[in-house]
């Protein structure tokens, strides 16, 4: 993780299929936060953009059956 989002103090909300996910919400996928770009649903899954705290762009898809985690960022 990056420092800026080590400075953020940030909560497990909860576990949601791909097709739950919005625009904004911050997840953690592999060890590391994203911000949701986008979410385009297809017939086996979604594709999601993520944005990283260097706010590029990471493309990838997640089939129906996974799940993501959730967080918050705890004021």
């Amino acid at each position: 993780m990056t420092a800026t989002i080590n400075s953020m103090e940030t909560r497990f909300a909860d576990m949601l299929r791909p097709n739950q996910l919005m625009e904004g919400d911050l997840v953690k996928v592999e060890g590391e936060f994203f911000t949701i770009k986008y979410v385009d649903e297809g017939e086996e899954g979604c594709n999601v953009g993520l944005i990283n705290d260097f706010d590029e762009l990471i493309e990838t898809f997640f089939f129906d059956d996974e799940h993501i985690e959730l967080h918050v960022y705890v004021e």
